[in-house]
């Protein structure tokens, strides 16, 4: 990025961010993390506010965009359930394979037959294998996610299941994901449970003049906020991350 001004970008497609963040021109260490990364735009994002002018580096598979596209043809992870299966199987296999080379070196000691030796061994060999294993394994996970549905929880791969159960703390995704995404402003009360209409007020001109990206939360709070209109606006000093806050300068007092 060569210059911006008050430039926001919602960047939620890359970092899950749900509030926009701000960009600005400078160096920064080469191993800084995504999120980030202030001096840098991204295919895949959209502005919310303010202006910028950039040059293009990387553009299709190139791009981090590209790169996350690119790695969803991969396979899934292969979740702990599968490896136990997998070493499972492979148990099975070895104790089947030692057993029919025991009994077959057994028979041919005793001077059986060998062909008869041969196919009592591969009878004994087919007997132990567990031929109804995937499906009473698929049967038990789809018990397992029909029991999940019923408290409201959609399991995608059934393979999933025995990690659920596994767990014993959940680290959950923020808001946008597993929430609504929205946020709500409840009335504020005092000493004595007094309404605190002054500072709804002023919190609602706050929110209703600002030039940057929207408080859905205080303007859908405007009929318990209830101003007095007009109010002329005067300046605004926008949002930044030293004074972690957006002011609005109004020319009239808000009564109480």
């Amino acid at each position: 990025m060569l210059d911006s001004k008050d430039l926001f970008v919602d960047e939620a497609t890359l970092t899950g961010e749900t509030y926009p963040v701000e960009k600005t021109v400078g160096p920064l260490p080469v191993e800084t993390p995504l999120s980030g990364r202030t001096n840098s735009l991204f295919m895949g994002t959209h502005v919310i506010s303010g202006s910028a002018t950039a040059a293009v580096v990387f553009t299709g598979k190139d791009a981090e965009f590209g790169k996350i596209s690119e790695r969803l043809k991969l396979r899934p992870q292969e979740t702990e359930f599968e490896r136990g299966v997998a070493r499972f199987g492979y148990f099975l296999m070895e104790v089947t394979l030692a057993l029919v080379i025991a009994i077959f070196a057994i028979n041919v000691y005793f001077h059986r037959p060998v062909l008869e030796a041969f196919l009592f061994s591969l009878a004994l060999a087919v007997g132990l294998t567990p031929q109804l294993l995937p499906a009473i394994i698929s049967i038990n996970l789809a018990h397992g996610a029909k029991a999940m549905a019923r408290n409201k929880v959609i399991v995608k791969r059934l393979a999933a299941i025995e990690n659920f159960g596994s767990m014993d703390v959940l680290c959950s995704d923020k808001t946008g994901t597993l929430t609504e995404g929205r946020c709500a402003c409840m009335p504020l009360w005092m000493w004595k449970a007094v309404p605190a209409r002054r500072s709804f007020s002023h919190a609602y001109l706050n929110a209703f003049y600002e030039s940057g990206f929207t408080n859905p939360s205080m303007k859908r709070s405007g009929p318990i906020a209830s101003p007095i209109f007009p109010v002329p606006k005067l300046n605004e000093v926008p949002y930044d991350f030293n004074r972690k806050r957006l002011s609005v300068l109004v020319s009239k007092e808000i009564p109480v």
